[in-house]
C-alpha cells in the first residue's frame, strides 16, 4: 500500500488559507477604524456644531433679558426738559423685563396713559432690537399760574402739569387766580383761569403777542372792584398793562372783542407796541381810540 505523503510544513497548501483569513482580518479590522474614525469626526464636528448652536441661544437668551431702549416719537422741544426725565419713570421699571414679553407693548401704553404729560397715546411698537418707538399727543404748558413765589404749569385747557417752578421769562403768566391748584393730571377749576387761558388763545396769532406777559385776573367779575377792569394784560414794560375789560364773551356796555384788538393792532402799526408806548391804557370804552391812564387802579 502507498502511503500518503504528508504536506510539508511551511508549503503553499497551508499558507495560502491562513492567508486569506489574515487578510480579512486585516480588511475588518481597517474597516473598523476607518468607521471609528468617521463616527468620530461625525461626533466631532457634531460637538462643534451643538457648541456654536448653544453659544447662539446664549446669545438669544441675553438678549431676551437685556432691557428695551425707549424712545418718545415726536415729543415737542419745549417738553424735552421739563417732560423726558417723568416719562422715562413712568416706565422705567419696564425696562428689566424681557423686551420680547408679549404684553409690553400694552403694558407701556398703559402706563403712559397715567401720565399727566400724555394727552392719549397712540401706538407703542417694538422693533426687532429690543426699542420701542412711543408715539403719542402730549400736553404742553400755555400758561403758569402764579401763587406767591411758585408757579404751576397748565395747558391749553387747564389741566394741571406735574412739578412746582420758579419764574421763567418764556412763560405767560396768569395772576390773581383764586383757586387753589389740583394735584397733577386734573383740571384747575375756576372762572377766572379759564377766561385767562380763553385771552391768550385769542391774542395768541397776534403779531404784538411776544409783548404780553401775562394775563391779571385778580378782579374777575368784579370781585375786588365792580367798577374797576375786570382783566387786564401785562407787557413786558415795568409795570405795564392794558385794561381789557371783562372777560372774553362776558361783554356788556364796552368794546366787543374785535374792536379792542383792532385798537391794539393799529397801536403796533403806528408805534410799534400794541400800548402804544404808554405804561398804562384802557381799551374797553372808546372804539375809536385807546385811553391814557395815569393812575393804577
Amino acid at each position: 500500500m502507498r502511503r500518503k505523503k504528508r504536506p510539508k510544513s511551511g508549503s503553499d497548501s497551508n499558507a495560502r488559507p491562513r492567508s486569506k483569513r489574515t487578510g480579512r482580518i486585516a480588511l475588518l479590522t481597517v474597516g473598523f477604524v476607518v468607521s471609528i474614525v468617521t463616527v468620530g469626526g461625525a461626533l466631532f464636528g457634531g460637538s462643534i456644531a451643538l457648541a456654536r448652536i448653544s453659544d447662539h441661544v446664549n446669545e438669544l437668551i441675553l438678549a431676551d433679558r437685556a432691557g428695551a431702549t425707549l424712545q418718545f416719537t415726536g415729543l415737542p422741544e419745549s417738553l424735552l426738559v421739563l417732560a423726558a426725565a417723568d416719562l422715562q419713570d413712568a416706565v422705567g421699571d419696564l425696562r428689566t423685563r424681557r423686551w420680547t414679553d408679549a404684553d409690553l407693548c400694552e403694558v407701556m401704553a398703559n402706563r403712559l396713559t397715567q401720565s399727566s404729560w400724555v394727552k392719549s397715546i397712540r401706538a407703542v411698537r417694538r422693533t426687532g432690537d429690543g426699542r420701542f418707538e412711543i408715539s403719542a399727543i402730549y400736553r404742553s404748558p400755555v400758561a403758569a399760574i402764579q401763587r406767591g413765589e411758585e408757579f404751576f404749569l397748565v395747558d391749553a385747557e387747564g389741566v394741571r402739569l406735574p412739578g412746582v417752578y420758579t419764574f421763567n421769562a418764556s412763560w405767560k403768566v396768569l395772576r390773581g387766580v383764586a383757586s387753589v391748584p389740583p394735584t397733577a393730571g386734573k383740571i384747575w377749576d375756576g372762572g377766572d383761569l379759564q377766561a385767562g387761558l380763553k385771552l391768550l388763545r385769542i391774542l395768541a396769532t397776534e403779531s404784538f403777542f411776544d409783548q404780553i406777559t401775562g394775563i391779571l385776573v385778580d378782579n374777575f367779575g368784579g370781585r375786588s372792584d365792580p367798577r374797576g377792569s375786570h382783566i387786564e394784560l401785562l407787557t413786558d414794560r415795568h409795570g405795564g398793562r392794558i385794561r381789557w375789560g371783562s372777560a372774553p364773551g362776558r361783554e356788556l356796555e364796552e368794546n366787543s372783542i374785535a374792536q379792542k384788538l383792532a385798537l391794539l393792532r393799529q397801536n403796533f402799526v403806528s408805534t410799534g407796541r400794541a400800548d402804544a408806548d404808554r405804561l398804562v391804557i384802557d381799551v374797553a370804552t372808546y372804539p375809536d381810540r385807546f385811553i391814557v391812564c395815569y393812575e393804577l387802579g
